[in-house]
């Protein structure tokens, strides 16, 4: 079988920042279609999650004329369960998606917006596809215009319906009456225009978590954080501390980068209040940095208009300014999580819904600086073959002392060593019910700068995955098994004895298809790879390595992935003992398995499962669950995925993957809600924005960690060994990976400068 080794150019794929996107980017709809026009049709008024553009909360309500009843509406009242689906973003799925209503009997509801709103579209979801539709609006509930109205037989055959209203109707209620042949289903209801906010009729933006009100004698760095709060006499001598400097209207100040920001008030001493930042960069990476600005009146709140120009003569330097959101979490109360940049923020309504501070925030880059309050920036500059040099550009804060940022670019250029990095088990951010042109260029641009270079399915024209493939430096993944065997697999349901000759010849007509979709998608075999199923265990590992031999008999060639966990909950030790991982695993792992991810815990204390786990194989990797520990500002749950790359750099291997990218479970901004699923977790290290993904700092850390590897990697091929080992040592002490990154990039100068 052949194996692919050595060194691949891929890093100006993994540098690139994402372009901002212009206004007047195509929309593609959920169904397929496309315009060109430059925003959506009006405002949305109808609460729909998934969609993270402006909106009018409106507060919208519905009732039925007739309840439906296949299915029902199930708890449509009830705040954090699967009810109101017409409201839900969920378009298509499963049988609890859509309500329906049986008999050939029309299904009728009206929408209460709690105000005069105008209508200029609606728009309808309905797996029935061809129905009778009419649309009715007024402004009592009694008098009712019709707004629109359709036959079936006029209706196209299609599952998502638009109806764009010229004529404007004004109203505080809209009725939507659907009618199908036989059973009418009704999946969603979206309605778009302009609506009535006032003292009478308020916006309902139901935070996720009310925002303690600050007042008499305490003041707060950041809304919702309730540990940055200080007392008045706290601040006034913070303020007469700072002497000349606080004189300001505001001062700057850097926060930890990697480490917790918001463990106290964001008060900086007079020696570090700033007037500069400074990075070191490679001549091809990213390098950022944590700003505070604060406000120096106790008094009165400031408005701050933010704007970083360009490095002075140094075309190869970018800067992108973000600002931090605290979000609210379940498990670790209120962070920073959330890094929006100017143009990919939420809706201005859905920023005061998720975030403790977006009311400060919701305009970026003008923000809002709270009496004593601060704002929190994060600073990213990517070099793109720069010349070595130092170049600096100004941070402008009018009406504040602007801040000097400084880059050194050394003489260095990192190399793209193999990595199968990494196996996120996701796919992409979206938004419902249309996504802008652009969208999945960014989406593709961050998650390649992060380093990621396995994706999901094969790349087939239109996917995520093609436009990687023509990016830079890309793997894929598919299941080697048809989707009955992988379910059985996973569940424990077959028995590896009792496989017959039909199963074999079902198998190898499975994998001889994948093999014949990859080459006309012109895949090498090293440019894919199958899974059997998801983390095997005791109960199914001797089912996974018996299919394992039946694809590698179908077509030795084939590449085989596997992730064993063995996990038996945190009660039960965790994973299970050595000679039971070893003893499922023997006879069969070495033999069959190409790409070795087992749960890291697996890795301790286990010398029979370690072994395994070491063989000469393609590709040694291991994998964490951590990303529902992303909510969380300490430092262990943000370097640590900067120290995935470090780790498996440690041990000599060329993979590394943790769970997950993006894999919410539910409404990816609400950390409350889904209660009626068992796992309620959102596994998740990027947001979703209007226009592409929102990052995090664990996401950007991912980043950090693989140009980290890319920088070992240079080391070693500088000969450079003495050091490295020295490196790692001080790594394994427990020192600090961004000191030693920095100790790193001067070794590879030095080494340049001497040559």
């Amino acid at each position: 079988m052949s194996r692919r080794f050595g060194w691949v150019v891929a890093l100006a794929a993994l540098v690139t920042v994402l372009r901002p996107a212009g206004l007047g980017a195509a929309r593609i709809w959920c169904d397929g279609s496309r315009d060109a026009e430059n925003g959506p049709p009006g405002l949305l008024l109808t609460d729909n999650e998934g969609y993270w553009g402006e909106c009018v909360l409106t507060g919208v309500e519905y009732r039925y004329d007739t309840a439906p009843d296949s299915p029902a509406d199930t708890d449509r009242d009830r705040a954090g369960t699967f009810g109101r689906r017409l409201l839900d973003g969920k378009a298509t799925g499963n049988w609890w998606v859509p309500v329906g209503l049986t008999g050939n009997r029309p299904l009728a509801v009206t929408l209460d917006f709690k105000r005069r709103c105008t209508f200029t579209e609606v728009d309808l979801a309905t797996r029935s596809k061809q129905v009778a539709i009419t649309l009715e609006v007024s402004a009592d509930g009694a008098a009712w215009q019709q707004a629109f109205t359709r036959s079936r037989e006029d209706c196209p055959d299609r599952d998502f319906h638009r109806l764009p209203l010229p004529a404007r109707p004004s109203g505080r209620y809209l009725r939507v009456t659907v009618q199908a042949a036989g059973t009418t289903w009704l999946n969603e209801v979206l309605a778009w225009g302009e609506a009535e906010v006032s003292e009478q009729a308020p916006e309902v933006l139901k935070p996720i978590i009310a925002t303690p009100q600050i007042s008499g004698v305490t003041l707060v760095s950041v809304p919702g954080l309730a540990r940055t709060a200080a007392s008045d006499s706290e601040v006034w001598e913070w303020l007469r501390s700072l002497g000349a400097a606080g004189k300001a209207r505001a001062v700057w100040s850097q926060a930890p980068t990697w480490d917790t920001i918001t463990a106290a008030p964001l008060l900086p001493p007079a020696h570090r209040v700033a007037r500069h930042v400074s990075l070191s960069l490679a001549r091809n990476e990213t390098e950022c940095a944590a700003l505070v600005l604060t406000n120096t009146s106790m008094a009165q709140p400031l408005t701050v208009n933010l704007d970083l120009g360009a490095f002075q003569g140094a075309p190869g330097l970018q800067g992108v300014l973000r600002v931090a959101g605290a979000i609210p979490s379940r498990s670790y109360g209120v962070n920073l999580g959330p890094l929006f940049a100017a143009d990919n923020l939420l809706g201005r309504s859905l920023m005061q819904r998720y975030l403790t501070n977006g009311a400060c925030i919701k305009d970026f880059p003008r923000v809002v600086l709270p009496p004593a309050g601060s704002v929190v920036l994060w600073l990213a500059v990517t070099s793109r073959e720069a010349k070595p040099g130092i170049y600096q550009a100004t941070l402008r804060a009018d009406p504040a002392p602007p801040l000097a940022v400084r880059v050194e670019v050394a003489d260095v250029t990192l190399p793209g060593p193999f990595a199968w990095w990494c196996q996120t088990w996701s796919g992409v951010t979206g938004m419902f019910p249309f996504e802008y042109g652009d969208r999945m260029e960014r989406e593709v641009a961050y998650k390649q700068s992060l380093g990621v270079t396995v994706w999901n399915g094969f790349p087939t024209p239109g996917t995520p995955g093609a436009l990687a493939r023509e990016r830079g430096f890309t793997l894929f993944h598919v299941y080697g098994l048809p989707s009955d065997y992988v379910n059985r697999g996973y569940n424990g349901k077959i028995d590896p004895a009792a496989l017959t000759p039909a199963d074999e010849q079902t198998i190898a007509h499975h994998v001889r298809s994948l093999v014949a979709e990859a080459q006309a998608l012109r895949l090498q075999y090293d440019d894919w790879f199958v899974e059997l199923w998801d983390e095997p265990g005791a109960g199914n590992a001797a089912a996974f390595g018996a299919l394992a031999r039946l694809i590698r008999k179908a077509d030795p060639a084939v590449n085989i992935y596997c992730n064993p966990c063995f996990w038996q909950g945190w009660g039960n030790g965790g994973v299970a003992a050595d000679e039971v991982v070893a003893g499922a695993l023997g006879g069969w792992y070495d033999e069959c398995v190409d790409i070795s991810c087992p749960l890291y815990l697996l890795l301790r204390d286990r010398p029979q499962a370690g072994k395994l786990f070491g063989g000469e194989r393609w590709i040694n990797s291991c994998y964490t669950v951590s990303s529902h520990h992303a909510k969380s500002e300490a430092a262990e749950h943000v370097s640590l995925y900067r120290r995935l790359a470090w780790d498996a750099f440690a041990r000599g291997w060329t993979g590394w993957g943790f769970y997950s990218y993006y894999a919410p479970r539910g409404n990816p901004w609400n950390d409350f809600d889904a209660s009626w699923v068992e796992d309620t977790v959102d596994y998740q290290v990027v947001y979703p924005g209007p226009r592409g993904p929102i990052p995090t700092r664990q996401s950007e850390a991912l980043r950090e960690g693989y140009e980290d590897y890319c920088l070992l990697s240079l080391l070693k091929e500088l000969g450079l060994q003495g050091e490295l080992d020295a490196i790692l040592q001080a790594y394994a002490a427990g020192e600090d990976p961004a000191k030693l990154r920095l100790r790193a990039l001067k070794a590879a100068a030095r080494s340049a400068k001497a040559r």
